[in-house]
This record gives structure tokens, sequence and C-alpha cells, in this order.
């Protein structure tokens, strides 16, 4: 007996981005409501506000047809859970044999306590506030195939705290007087972390899901992150003995490049020069480019105390932010948007 949809080519109301159409777009596509697309009957329910499900004002973007991105990654449910299964299972078999092996003993005691037990620790704080900016925004998405990248985004981030949390129980477990003590206090009152904070706080209350992801995935990861955790510490764990760390690191980082990646789609369909409002959108995102990259480098900066810290000196904070900001730069010219967001 014969089905409605046999294979993907049947779903002829999904135009595919390439010749034939992919998985991830049979999965995926037109799977949010929307009248201007299917449901010419408007909303059946309101809420008591009067507002609908989805709303274009939900950011300051504008496109005609939002059900046209598509995530480069092609990633869906199951391909997601697989990919991060495989990438959590590889963290803890790397930190089983370090354990096995006395690496975790190994460490530098000042990088232990104060750089991993403190600074690292505090980072999980940081990612959960990202938890929760994307956990909103995934829901006011203008399409299902912008909601889900946002969604797997806002999966990362937990998976990033978690991940770190269940790291630090570990260290526990092997290090003798080690403790994971006081790091929401550091979080909370800590002049260090305190421009960060800022930015999480600024994250959660900001109602437009586009400027969430253009805001971390382009401007607060390449700078801040880049400087707080893939320079100060993936770059400088082997130095005080700890190449446990960097490799935990290392599978965030590949997440990082993903969302990137699906942002930087997000930028180039708004404002592609065919595009009505692509100058408009230009406009937009230059706004946010001068809003948010002064508080991501403050909050880099803030991090210099630690640098006088490291057992092993090797390089500044100074020579690490002109490390992150040209690489960024180099990001948003890649855009068409880097002078004017780098005066």
């Amino acid at each position: 007996m014969s089905t409605i949809a046999e294979t993907p080519r049947d779903f002829n109301y999904i135009k595919p981005r390439k010749r034939r159409l992919s998985e991830y777009e049979a999965v995926s596509c037109y799977t949010q409501p929307d009248p201007a697309v299917f449901d010419r009957q408007g909303w059946y329910l309101l809420t008591a506000e009067g507002r609908a499900a989805w709303r274009p004002e939900s950011t300051r973007l504008q496109h005609p047809h939002w059900f046209d991105f598509r995530d480069p990654s092609g990633l869906w449910q199951r391909y997601y859970v697989k990919l991060q299964a495989e990438q959590e299972r590889a963290i803890e078999r790397n930190v089983e044999d370090a354990a096995i092996a006395g690496t975790l003993r190994e460490f530098d005691s000042v990088w232990l306590h104060d750089l991993i037990g403190i600074h690292y620790r505090v980072w999980s704080f940081f990612e959960y506030g990202l938890f929760r900016a994307f956990s909103r925004a995934q829901r006011e998405a203008l399409s299902d195939t912008l909601g889900n990248a946002l969604c797997f985004e806002a999966v990362d981030r937990i998976r990033h705290a978690q991940s770190t949390v269940l790291y630090l129980m570990e260290l526990e477990a092997q290090i003798e007087g080690f403790k994971d003590h006081a790091s929401k206090d550091h979080w909370l009152g800590n002049p260090i972390y305190q421009p960060l904070r800022k930015l999480v706080e600024l994250l959660m209350v900001t109602d437009d899901w586009a400027e969430i992801a253009f805001a971390v995935n382009l401007i607060i990861d390449p700078i801040a992150t880049e400087v707080g955790v893939s320079r100060l510490i993936r770059y400088r764990g082997p130095a005080h003995g700890d190449p446990v760390t960097p490799m935990i690191i290392l599978t965030t980082e590949r997440d990082r490049r993903r969302n990137q990646a699906w942002t930087e789609e997000l930028v180039r369909m708004t404002t592609a020069p065919e595009l009505l409002s692509a100058e408009s959108n230009r406009k937009v995102l230059r706004g946010w480019i001068e809003h948010w990259t002064p508080l991501a480098t403050a909050a880099a900066k803030a991090f210099a105390p630690l640098y006088d810290r490291l057992p092993v000196r090797s390089g500044s904070i100074d020579e690490d932010l002109a490390v992150a900001r040209g690489a960024q730069a180099k990001i948003l010219d890649g855009l068409g948007l880097g002078h004017e967001g780098h005066r």
C-alpha cells in the first residue's frame, strides 16, 4: 500500500537548495505554521494580549520568506544527537584515561586551583545564561529551519555548561584537596567577571532572536570566549601539565564553528543584493556591531589579572585580544560589514 509521501522527492511544495531535496529539508521545512505560507485561514488562537504565535516584529531584520533559510550543516534531530553523543563519549574516554594515567594529578597547582577551579568553572554560568537566551530565541524565530538552528545552539550551550561541571566533579574525585568552591560567588561578585555577566544578562533580556545569534556567534564568542577560553585555557593548558581541558574546549570550538557558519548564512540571506530590504538590514547589523563589540571587548579585557597569575608566562592579554579581534574583523569583512563595525 502506498503512502502519501514515499520519498523526499514527493515533497514538491519544498523548494530544494540543490537539484534534489535533501533529507534535512524533507524533515525540517514547513513544519512551522505561518498564515503567509500555507495557513491561509490565519491563526485560530491568539494570546490574551492579542499576539500571534509568531510575529514578524520579533526581529528588526526583514525578509520576504524566512523559510528560505538553510543551515549549512544540514543538521536535524537524529544527526544532532549522534554528533553530540560522539563528542560526549570522546570527553568521557579522555578524562577517564587521564585519571587512570595520573595525568589529572600532574596539573600545576596554581593552574588547577585558579584557572580551572575558578575561571573555567565560572564559564559554565556564562554558557548556562546563553542557553536561556537561545531557548527564548528559538521560540520566536520566524521559520522552522531557523528555529532548529537556534534550538540546537541552546542545547550546545547547556552541553558546554554541564560538561564543565562533570569535569570539575571528576577532578574533585581524583585530586586530594581540590574543591570547586565559591565559583558562583566569583561569577556574582568578582570584578573580573562582571563585564561578562553583564553581557549574559543583556542577552537574556534581548527580545530580537536574530540579534542574539548575531551578537553571540559573530561578536561575543569570537572576542570574549576566544580570549577567556580558547587563548587563555586551551592554548596555555599543555604548558601547565594540562592536556585534558584543551581537548574538552576543542569540542566546544567545533560547536562554535558550526554556529558561526549558520549565522553567517543568515547574514548573507538578509543582505543579498536582490533583496529590497538588504540595505536597511545592513544598517541594523552595523548597529548591533557598534553596540555589542565594546561590551565583548570589555569582557575580554577584564581577564587581564588572570594573565598575571599564570605560572608559565607566554604572551599577553593584549596580544591575545589583538589576535581575536583580527580574526573577528575578517569574519565581518567577509560579510561586507567590516569597516563601519570597527571604526
